[in-house]
Formats: C-alpha cells, sequence, structure tokens
C-alpha cells in the first residue's frame, strides 16, 4: 500500500508540474502597442524609438506617421523617413503605409514588427466625401514560430459617416483573412460610438477603457487594440503609457492568442 501510495502521489506531482506547460502550448503570447505619433511635433525619433523599445513589443501600430515631409515649425523632423528610423532604432522590421502627399513627402500609418514578415498589404478605405483624407488600414503577415498571425494598423476619419464606411470595410477585410490578426489604431471615436459597438460584436477588445487623448491629461479614449477572429484572443494584462512624447497616449496590451 506505501508503494501504492508513494506511485500515485508521483503521479500526482508529474501532472501539476506538467500542466503549465500544456497551457502554453496550447496560447501564444503577444506584446501589442498602438501609438498615434502626433508627426512627431513633440519628441524626436531617438526618443519615440526609446520609449517604445523599452516595452518589448512584438508589434507597434502607429499613427500619424510622416516620410520625407518638411512642416512648417517642426524643423527638428524635416526629411525623416520615421518608419524607417524607428525600425534602425528599436531593432525591429519597419512598414509604411502612405495615405496622403504632404510638406514635401508623405503621410500616413506605419507598423513595427519584432517578427519576420511574409508579406504586406495597404487597404484604402472609403470615405463620405472627397474633401476629407484619405484614410487606409496597412496589414503585415507575420511568422511567428510556428504560428503566422497578421498585424494591422489603422487610423479613421473624423467624420462619423466616414467611421462607419471604414469600420464596415475593416470588418470585412479582418473577416476574409486566413490567419488571425491583431489591430490596433485611433479609431477617433469613443467607446460608446456605433463604430466601436461594430468592432466589439466582431473582434475581442484588447484594451481597458482607460482615456488616451490628450496625453496631458487625458479624458477620452480613442485609440484601441482588437483581436479577430472573436473568441480566440484573450486579454492578460494592459497599461496606457504616461508620456509627453505626442499628444495620444500609447495602449500596451499583452495578449494570448488560443491556438
Amino acid at each position: 500500500m506505501k508503494k501504492s501510495g508513494a506511485f500515485f502521489v508521483c503521479l500526482l506531482l508529474t501532472l501539476l508540474c506538467c500542466a503549465p506547460i500544456a497551457r502554453a502550448q496550447d496560447t501564444l503570447l503577444l506584446k501589442a502597442i498602438t501609438y498615434n505619433l502626433r508627426f512627431g511635433e513633440l519628441a524626436s525619433l531617438e526618443e519615440l524609438a526609446a520609449r517604445i523599445a523599452s516595452e518589448k513589443p512584438d508589434m507597434v501600430a502607429l499613427q500619424e506617421v510622416d516620410c520625407h515631409t518638411r512642416r512648417e515649425g517642426i524643423p527638428h523632423q524635416h526629411d525623416k523617413d520615421f518608419a524607417t528610423e524607428l525600425g534602425f532604432r528599436t531593432g525591429m522590421f519597419p512598414l509604411y503605409g502612405k495615405t496622403i502627399a504632404f510638406a514635401g513627402g508623405w503621410y500616413g500609418i506605419g507598423l513595427l514588427t519584432a517578427r519576420p514578415y511574409l508579406g504586406v498589404r495597404k487597404l484604402m478605405l472609403p470615405q463620405a466625401s472627397a474633401q476629407e483624407e484619405s484614410r487606409a488600414l496597412l496589414l503585415v503577415t507575420v511568422e511567428v514560430g510556428q504560428d503566422t498571425v497578421v498585424f494591422a494598423s489603422t487610423h479613421l476619419g473624423l467624420s462619423e459617416e466616414s467611421r462607419r464606411m471604414q469600420t464596415e470595410c475593416i470588418l470585412n477585410e479582418l473577416k476574409r483573412s486566413r490567419y488571425p490578426v491583431l489591430l490596433g489604431g485611433d479609431f477617433n471615436a469613443e467607446p460608446d460610438a456605433a463604430e466601436i459597438a461594430a468592432m466589439t460584436s466582431g473582434c475581442d477588445l484588447l484594451c481597458g477603457m482607460q482615456p488616451t487623448f490628450p496625453a496631458d491629461a487625458p479624458d477620452v479614449k480613442i485609440d484601441y487594440l482588437f483581436g479577430y477572429p472573436a473568441g480566440r484572443w484573450t486579454l492578460e494584462s494592459t497599461q496606457i503609457m504616461p508620456s509627453g512624447l505626442s499628444d495620444h497616449r500609447a495602449i500596451v496590451s499583452v495578449v494570448a492568442l488560443a491556438r
């Protein structure tokens, strides 16, 4: 009986020790950031890169990203290629999605990925009026070990009608994806807006409801992280980065993807 009892104790300890390993094999943990840079008006690229790199993210969705512009009043950012420089200074792969020509260069959105990528795509989003600023969705398919995931970034329009059209377009694009998607962006919409309700009905919300704008005393939430398809993603932890490097506070979330 003593030998039998010892055997079952050993068996129980073995099962308990193996349980976390089994869970780890069933989920993929990723750290994601979404950050509106305000075209670098308030900080150098070195400062922005250092802040991003300190979090050691797998993905960074960037908005208001300049490339070779010469904005009036911001001489420290003249002629800079934001995405390429941030990629170099963080040690991540940079992707850029131009939305408009501006100030002698281009303005748009970007992505940084710590993982090698298989392909990149930019989808221009619909708008309610031709007078509104063009918007886009930037998607990169990445290799994460044995897994394949799509990282995406967007920055929606200022009018409610354009945002409604744009979220509908984004959701239709996500539904066509062969792989799970992690999307970050400035949606220019508060949590009670119909556009955010539409996103959360088709995706998992992967951030808290803390305000993100303006950075010095945030009282409005317009920045979000989402995971598609709904039910595959779990929010493990989230925080808002206090920083005076932009007029937005960045969201940093650790998320789990069920395999």
